[in-house]
């Protein structure tokens, strides 16, 4: 490392992630100096540079002339899902840390190979998770710990999309939905020891497209994850139940996102509105730009929080929240779902 205030970070990968909220994250970090951009289209990098960079910021088609070039304490790996697994294992073989993009690989045998190479270098591989860096879901993740003791974690990732030619290359459960099951595993806090799922394909799809899969961790929490690509609209929610309180996060309903309430039970009985009414019950709200500061998505949902961590990994010598040996669990938990299914 050349500078124990700030990290010497290139980015691989120009597209619209990297334009969208890593780049403007980097942009606004101080601990960050954005030396180097590479994509297969000059073109893309160049423009990257002349938006994000420092005024000082190389651009480069050939990721390992700029390797080789560039003085770099790490690199963000920000290429297609199918291309990161060849593009973090090389930059992490020059010995240069990583953070890429989710997934960690396309199946959980590349996410483990991820982490023998981490190992074998000595170098932090950081997988993107971002839900678990959004800020508004430390704070009530906090807040629950505080008032009640989790047994249920449920999650919910909904879209409209034809996953057979978005997705042709893996099953969109476990590289495109896995940011929502690693978000119920991290919320969890343990491990998942029996589940199974049903498994549906709708709209004439040549692949599955549609899951519904129940867990059983190892603290006795139970969870599920619901996942559909034939609906209305994106619905990105999670909930977390205990005695006397629930939380309900909204990353997504239809076009608002980042905000939740926890309802806390007062010691009244709950019936049926039909019945007698609902009794005693005291709400928190929370929203989630407030608590993050910014009305920006980047900042808000959780992205810049992800990159200052890396960062902070780097400088610190410390480990990154998401580690790729972290991500491989999940990664592995999304096969074992798949193949349990009813």
């Amino acid at each position: 490392m050349t500078n124990t205030k700030t990290a010497r970070i290139g980015v691989i990968g120009a597209g619209g992630i990297a334009n969208s909220v890593h780049l403007p994250s980097l942009k606004e970090l101080p601990t960050a100096e954005l030396v180097a951009i590479c994509d297969l289209r000059p073109e893309k990098a160049e423009a990257a540079a002349r938006k994000f960079g420092t005024g000082h910021t190389t651009t480069y088609w050939d990721m390992y002339a700029m390797l080789d070039k560039e003085h770099l304490d790490g690199v963000l790996v920000l290429v297609e899902p199918d291309r990161l697994f060849r593009v973090a294992r090389d930059v992490m073989m020059h010995g240069l840390p990583v953070l890429m993009e989710k997934p960690a690989g396309i199946s959980a045998h590349q996410a483990n190979s991820l982490v023998r190479v981490s190992q074998e270098q000595g170098v932090v591989c950081a997988v993107a998770m971002n839900r678990r860096h959004v800020p508004l879901v430390q704070q009530v993740m906090k807040r629950m710990q505080e008032v009640t003791t989790l047994t249920q974690v449920d999650g919910m990732f909904y879209k409209n999309s034809d996953i057979q030619r978005s997705w042709d290359y893996a099953s969109a459960y476990g590289t495109d939905g896995i940011h929502a099951l690693d978000l119920v595993r991290y919320l969890a806090q343990g491990e998942v020891v029996d589940c199974s799922s049903v498994i549906g394909r709708y709209s004439g799809s040549a692949v599955d497209n549609a899951w519904a899969s129940v867990m059983r961790f190892d603290n006795g929490v139970i969870g599920t994850m619901r996942s559909n690509y034939q609906t209305g609209a994106r619905v990105h929610t999670f909930g977390m139940h205990g005695p006397g309180a629930s939380a309900y996060i909204n990353l997504g309903f239809g076009g608002t996102e980042c905000d939740a309430v926890i309802l806390y039970n007062k010691g009244g009985a709950m019936y049926s509105l039909a019945s007698g009414g609902v009794g005693g019950l005291d709400r928190e709200t929370y929203d989630g730009r407030d608590i993050a500061g910014s009305d920006a998505f980047h900042a808000y949902y959780g992205y810049k929080a992800e990159d200052e961590d890396f960062i902070n990994a780097i400088l610190t010598g410390g480990q990154p929240m998401c580690t790729v040996a972290d991500a491989a669990r999940s990664m592995e938990l999304a096969e074992k779902l798949l193949a349990s299914a009813i």
